[in-house]
């Protein structure tokens, strides 16, 4: 939904230094858009014509993933975004939906390069503005904080859980072994003829038999419970590995493409005058 009254620009950081005439130019050409919460303010592929600046509200940035959507951006009042597309006009990279009802100055994309293209200074102020918001993305990849899932499951882990891990572990490691294996000797030799007269489990041990039966029939339950868990957590970890992935290559491809871009508008001769 559009509104008619106008939007003074001189109101963005973005555009403030700008003389009078310029500022009067992009006035007449920008106009005020007020969209719902949920709704698309422009899909992933769709070819750009506006520069976006947030008046109120919250505009995510999301891209399509396996299992559902990953947030890459969020943008709130007095940010702006789609800047990119003044210099190559490419279909848009992402999709961008309104979180909240938000309010949103946009200004049509070529009043925008024509502007860049008459006046240095405000060329020049763009580039900074957008040069100081890469190196704000890249502190941000720098704390980029993971998710540790390991800590997170064992935080919900019940006791009878913790002792099946507990179990699990022992049992698969030498100190169960070598003392199992003592356990065995000092019974075979308590209950051997050579020592008592009259042993309690003599040769073949049927009691023994019957011990290492229970232990095994407990055991193989308990083991099997703290491996079903460690694969749930596998599978969790597994996924959140996917969307950090996912968000740290879409971050850094489009760092790369930003540099790049503004690279090559820096180095592109301008007309005189």
């Amino acid at each position: 939904m559009e509104m008619a009254e106008p939007y003074r620009i001189e109101a963005i950081p973005l555009f403030s230094s700008l003389p009078a005439t310029e500022l009067a130019t992009l006035n007449d050409a920008a106009s005020r858009r007020l969209y719902r919460g949920g709704e698309t303010i422009f899909d992933h592929g769709e070819l750009p014509e506006y520069l976006y600046v947030v008046e109120q509200g919250i505009v995510d940035i999301v891209l399509p993933a396996q299992g559902g959507e990953i947030i890459v951006a969020t943008f709130e009042s007095g940010s702006f975004f789609g800047e990119l597309a003044v210099f190559d006009r490419a279909a848009r990279t992402a999709t961008a939906r309104a979180a909240v009802e938000t309010s949103l100055i946009c200004i049509p994309l070529t009043a925008v390069a024509q502007l860049l293209d008459r006046h240095a200074g405000a060329a020049r102020h763009f580039m900074e503005v957008v040069i100081h918001r890469l190196r704000g993305a890249d502190a941000l990849l720098s704390r980029l904080q993971i998710k540790n899932v390991n800590e997170l499951v064992e935080a919900r882990m019940t006791f009878g859980e913790r002792i099946a891990d507990l179990v699990a572990h022992f049992g698969g490691s030498w100190p169960f072994i070598t003392s199992f294996f003592g356990f065995l000797l000092l019974w075979t030799l308590v209950n051997s003829a050579l020592v008592l007269k009259a042993p309690p489990d003599p040769y073949p041990y049927i009691f023994l038999n019957l011990l290492l039966s229970c232990l095994a029939a407990l055991q193989a339950p308990i083991i099997m419970m703290s491996q079903n868990r460690q694969a749930a957590k596998d599978r969790l970890q597994a996924d959140e590995d996917f969307r950090v992935n996912v968000k740290a290559e879409f971050a850094i491809q489009q760092l790369h493409r930003k540099i790049d871009e503004l690279r090559a508008a820096l180095l592109q001769p301008r007309p005189p005058g």
